[in-house]
């Protein structure tokens, strides 16, 4: 089958599938854990090794997915209402809609987006021809949590009983590999969305039960005790004077703080595995019902991780590389095998990729572009910026499930920024700057927002952060000037 777009005209019968499995706060270094993955995807189809969220933290990032759209134009700008979560979102113009519409059978299986509740009901969202959507505040437990399951809440175990049987990513894939195996003989084509918990961490309160942000499967429990925390350049940075106020003024990093991200990172690592088991359960389930060589099979995250960098001991929602760059890995008909990519590109292309390959028509204008033709020839390249963005977002006295640091800080965090091939600039929005050249500073460490060598560059990359917050599809799409790129 080419790897052309479909028109939307064509027969659905012709069409392939989709299945996009999405983790949830996954760095591109936790790919170490997922051998079969890397294999399956990576070694059978391309990667894209620059694969950035626009905004960093869960729910605008899931929306962005949903919409093809930066969170200013989507409008879900945070986890709960009023500005954002799972209220927030028009539900009924977004992908899976699209894709009915063009005719697929579609499913998603697992976490959707903060404030999806009971108290809303067993509410299914339009588009979706099957639903098993993981119910807050339960999504964040790997046993106890409950599932509406197309329109009936069932409850999986209890929190601390750890039945095998019922960890909730084992779970998920089961369900994954019903799914194919049921569509698979009718010749309607299918769109696939599971969206793992792992490696995020679990609920506060279970935690101070446990003793474990994250835990694993049990088989699994032990997989990384050993294994050694990675310090990269800027791990536990002790020079933060270029940084922003709310980095800048943390305390160094202490043994026992390190300590705890040393654990936390055994463990992601360690939950990660049922992961890769499920990721290489589906293929084999697509294998085995003949589908494999007719289905496009992404994997990607909501947003990295922050491990101790630059002063930070955990979490994401900063524009730095931990907690904007993601894995994303693709394979497909046509894609070449073992492909590496090293295009510049976002979670905004992930919808228009997939209405391109179903030959859908989006309902709304896309601010993204379709991966084809980089997937096809990873050598090409293009000169479009990134934004980054986020808006509405308090840091609580109360440990959010998604909170980017400790409650402490109870800072608004709100910035916009741009990214190049070369260059990482940022404006927060208490007028604190930062700016990055990626090509001899990739990991971050020295600032050159107040070089006075860097002025021009700095008003030209200022112009370019405020055209693209205002930015709307086409707009979104406008190249880099040469002087923002060598």
């Amino acid at each position: 089958m080419a790897l052309s777009a479909f028109a939307p005209n064509a027969s659905a019968a012709d069409r392939p599938n989709v299945v996009v499995l999405m983790t949830d706060d996954q760095t591109v270094a936790d790919l170490a854990a997922m051998p079969r993955a890397r294999a399956l995807l990576g070694r059978e189809g391309v990667g894209f090794d620059r694969s950035y969220v626009s905004y960093p933290v869960c729910c605008p990032s899931r929306a962005t997915f949903l919409s093809g759209q930066y969170a200013h134009n989507h409008g879900v700008l945070g986890l709960y209402a009023p500005t954002g979560g799972y209220a927030r979102f028009n539900h009924a113009n977004s992908l899976p809609l699209w894709l009915q519409q063009a005719g697929y059978a579609t499913a998603h299986i697992g976490k959707y987006m903060n404030g999806y509740h009971l108290g809303i009901g067993a509410e299914q969202p339009p588009g979706w021809s099957e639903w098993y959507g993981a119910v807050d505040s339960s999504t964040y437990l790997m046993w106890g949590y409950t599932l509406v399951e197309n329109g009936v809440a069932h409850t999986y175990g209890t929190p601390l009983e750890e039945d095998p049987r019922l960890y909730q990513t084992d779970v998920y894939r089961d369900k994954a590999v019903d799914f194919i195996r049921r569509r698979a003989p009718s010749s309607q084509p299918f769109f696939l969305s599971v969206a793992f918990l792992a490696p995020h961490h679990e609920s506060g309160p279970l935690r101070s039960i446990t003793g474990r942000l994250v835990r694993p499967a049990p088989r699994d429990a032990r997989a990384y005790a050993r294994a050694r925390l990675p310090t990269p350049p800027g791990f536990a940075e002790r020079d933060r004077s270029d940084k922003p106020r709310f980095v800048r003024e943390r305390r160094p990093l202490s043994a026992a703080a390190i300590a705890g991200v040393r654990r936390q990172f055994r463990d992601r690592r360690a939950s990660l595995r049922s992961v890769d088991d499920a990721v290489a359960a589906i293929v084999a389930a697509l294998r085995r019902s003949g589908e494999l060589d007719d289905t496009y099979v992404i994997l990607t995250s909501d947003n990295g991780y922050m491990l101790g960098e630059h002063g930070v001991p955990n979490g994401k929602l900063l524009p730095y590389d931990p907690s904007t760059r993601v894995p994303l890995l693709i394979r497909g008909p046509g894609i070449p095998a073992g492909a590496v990519s090293h295009e510049l590109v976002a979670n905004t292309d992930l919808a228009p990729t997939i209405t391109a390959v179903a030959g859908a028509v989006p309902g709304r204008v896309p601010d993204g572009r379709s991966l084809l033709p980089f997937a096809r020839d990873p050598r090409l390249r293009s000169t479009r910026p990134l934004l980054h963005e986020t808006g509405g977002w308090r840091y609580l006295r109360r440990r959010d499930q998604d909170a980017a640091g400790p409650p402490a800080l109870r800072r608004v965090l709100t910035y916009n920024a741009v990214r190049t091939r070369r260059w990482l600039y940022v404006e927060y929005r208490d007028g604190e700057r930062e700016l990055y050249d990626l090509r001899r500073d990739p990991h971050e460490l020295r600032s050159l927002h107040a070089d006075p060598r860097k002025r021009a560059l700095v008003r030209l990359l200022s112009a370019t952060v405020r055209r693209l917050a205002r930015c709307s599809g086409e707009s979104c799409q406008t190249t880099s000037p040469s002087s923002l790129l060598h």
